[in-house]
């Protein structure tokens, strides 16, 4: 089969951080093409047959929102385009939200862990409902990663979150948490139609059948391919996809229709989409 594929989750960063960005893999002194930064990713997508990417910046922490935020609006392109960070504990949040829109930002990226917050804490309620009153798209990692970390945010803690922004499209990252069929205790059932997961590196660390199960159990129509470059692969992601047991339509609405419709609500997006 062969259609349009938005890549939903993606880094990249400024030459001068991207290897630093790789320390977390042990490659940080890979060769220079293989470093997360924009022209790597083009070729990336090029070769995998990638239409269209969402960059996703992180603000580790609030000093550096505004920087972090400039790089992501000027490595825009028409087949690259950005969300933008925000750190929770920033000086000023509704200011900083405001910015983002007048940036043209196609959502808010959260990042848990990284940035050190309990996003499901009470104290963050006036910003999730400006979040949801400015209709961003939010996309959060999800899960674990190599270890656990105290400020990993699992589908239960979203729960929490939903409560202030009923009307968002929130996405879980990663299925909702790395390897889910290995969390008894989480789970995605009965989470309302807003929320969706994508399968950024899942799509690599989970089995096959476990992957299936767990998009049939969610719903194709609620699930977005994303790969996490530099971590994962673009090809290897989106054969996980187009190898499946999924019919054709299904297929394509996990590669593209339903970023696309996402992003649209909030984006013009190119007149082939």
């Amino acid at each position: 089969m062969n259609c349009k594929i938005i890549d939903i989750h993606t880094h990249i960063y400024p030459v001068a951080l991207a290897r630093r960005a790789m320390e977390v893999t042990g490659q940080e002194h890979d060769d220079f093409k293989n470093l997360p930064i924009r022209e790597n990713l083009l070729t990336r997508m090029q070769d995998a047959g990638v239409t269209l990417s969402v960059n996703l910046p992180v603000v580790s922490k609030p000093q550096n929102q505004a920087e972090v935020n400039r790089f992501a609006k000027e490595s825009a392109r028409k087949n690259i385009i950005p969300f933008g960070g925000l750190h929770p504990d920033c000086e000023n949040v509704a200011e900083e939200l405001e910015k983002l829109k007048d940036m043209g930002m196609a959502g808010i990226k959260f990042h848990p862990p990284f940035q050190k917050v309990h996003l499901e804490d009470p104290k963050y309620e006036e910003m999730w409902r400006r979040i949801n009153a400015l209709g961003f798209p939010v996309l959060i990692h999800c899960g674990t990663a190599k270890i656990a970390r105290p400020y990993d945010l699992y589908p239960s803690g979203v729960r929490k979150i939903l409560k202030y922004a009923p009307d968002i499209p929130i996405i879980m990252a990663h299925m909702g948490s790395f390897c889910m069929m290995k969390n008894p205790e989480e789970t995605l059932d009965d989470l309302p139609e807003n929320v969706f997961i994508d399968t950024a590196m899942s799509a690599e660390l989970e089995d096959s059948g476990e992957f299936e199960e767990i998009i049939r159990k969610f719903g194709p129509e609620r699930t977005m391919y994303g790969c996490d470059f530099p971590y994962g692969s673009q090809k290897a992601a989106i054969a996980r996809i187009r190898d499946s047991s999924f019919s054709d339509s299904e297929k394509e609405e996990m590669l593209w229709k339903n970023a696309a419709k996402i992003l649209k609500s909030v984006r013009k997006l190119p007149e082939n989409f």
